[in-house]
């Protein structure tokens, strides 16, 4: 079993915050005597991951990177390009590594290995060059996926959040090349399911047949129904995730613990319920070969989270299809509620696909871009939307006052 919390590292990070810079002074080691780091113009030099992104250059913008002090060079050309600069960078004696990546068709499996090797091993500074600096985002995207276990989605908002964004991110047939390169290699089970006495969806996530698997929201009358489909796909559950302690249904997180008793429960640590594993944002949730990233998003309550897997968001009750989830209990915020799903799930993709905890009109799923254009409640002013949320006057929670106790000790109570 391959399956364990992941919490945020940083190793050569390539942060959304990185700005371009052609000058660059490093902090260097007591001693040491500094150098003064300049990169031609039509370079893009991030100073934080050592990384210089080129198009063609001439032979005197090679020598400028070359005496810049770049230590290796990635080519994404063909090495028979009549600008490709390999005599001129291996004459000066530094290692030159030629991967041909024309197009993201050119990004298979053994590709992108190689790209992922180049970008882990590659003295810095690190030259990526190919025809325009488009392609050049490719293997800087791609590591940053592996290292921070980043699904496409998120992968693609981090790449489009760089400043300057990697410029393939300015065309989405470049985009949909890079997401499906990020993809899991071998096929992964998703299902959702539906308990309709709550509107209640609860998703079950495997990494294929006979492979660790994650159920979110379960709930405690359909767990006969949740384990019995878990038997029949042969898969292994680890975890049970829960995007907020709800208040409209005790959570099966319990029961199917102490039926299969190798599961492990996880909730936000911020909701101050019981768990075996209690998140925060920036978190990952990691079973098989698949990972889970954790977006806190409090509002509808003050634990609730949002699960990124690949190109699917799971919002909970922070956002809903055409609406979201009410803020007038369990310390909620309408204020709070609107920044969130902005920074952190309206930010993602336009076509990664949400997935809510509930519905209650017939609908199973949506997507960012729809929501942002339609979500009646969430796509206008925060003062608008404060206003509504304000005046919803909505009755109490039928099932609160069995379903929040039950579901702070994880839907089991001694």
């Amino acid at each position: 079993q391959n399956s364990s919390i992941v919490r945020p590292v940083h190793t050569r990070p390539i942060s959304p915050s990185t700005k371009c810079t052609y000058q660059y002074r490093p902090a260097l080691p007591k001693g040491f005597h500094e150098r003064t780091m300049s990169y031609p113009e039509g370079t893009v030099f991030y100073p934080a991951d050592d990384l210089v992104l080129a198009g063609d250059m001439t032979p005197e913008q090679v020598s400028a990177c070359l005496g810049a002090g770049a230590k290796s060079w990635l080519y994404l050309n063909d090495d028979c390009h009549a600008k490709c600069p390999k005599e001129a960078v291996e004459g000066a004696s530094l290692p030159f590594e030629c991967v041909p990546v024309m197009s993201p068709a050119s990004l298979t499996p053994a590709v992108v290995d190689t790209l992922l090797h180049v970008m882990a091993t590659a003295a810095r500074p690190l030259v990526i060059q190919c025809s325009t600096a488009t392609r050049a985002g490719f293997p800087v995207i791609l590591a940053k996926a592996r290292n921070e276990k980043l699904g496409a989605a998120s992968a693609l908002q981090a790449a489009g959040s760089m400043n300057p964004p990697l410029k393939f991110t300015a065309r989405p047939e470049l985009c949909a090349g890079v997401a499906a390169a990020l993809a899991p290699r071998k096929p992964t089970i998703f299902r959702q399911l539906f308990d309709s006495g709550s509107s209640t969806y609860t998703y079950l996530i495997a990494d294929g047949p006979g492979g660790d698997a994650v159920l979110i929201d379960p709930v405690l009358e359909m767990v006969e129904r949740d384990l019995r489909l878990i038997q029949e796909l042969g898969v292994n559950l680890t975890y049970v995730l829960n995007t907020h302690c709800h208040a409209d249904h005790i959570t099966g997180s319990g029961l199917i613990k102490r039926t299969l008793g190798n599961v492990k429960s996880v909730i936000a640590a911020a909701s101050g319920a019981d768990a075996d594993v209690k998140v925060a944002h920036g978190d990952r949730v990691t079973f098989g070969d698949l990972a889970i990233e954790v977006r806190a998003t409090p509002g509808h309550t003050n634990g609730c989270v949002t699960y990124v897997f690949q190109n699917k968001v799971f919002t909970g009750d922070a956002l809903l299809i055409r609406g979201c989830g009410r803020t007038d209990f369990q310390e909620g915020s309408s204020e709070g509620l609107y920044d969130v799903v902005r920074s952190q799930i309206f930010s993602l993709p336009d076509d990664t696909v949400v997935y809510p905890a509930h519905d209650y009109k017939g609908h199973c799923s949506s997507t960012v871009g729809e929501e942002k254009k339609l979500n009646y409640r969430l796509s206008g002013t925060k003062a608008e939307f404060v206003e509504i949320m304000n005046n919803l006057q909505l009755s109490y929670p039928k099932k609160i006052d069995v379903a929040l106790p039950a579901n702070m000790v994880c839907g089991i109570q001694d």
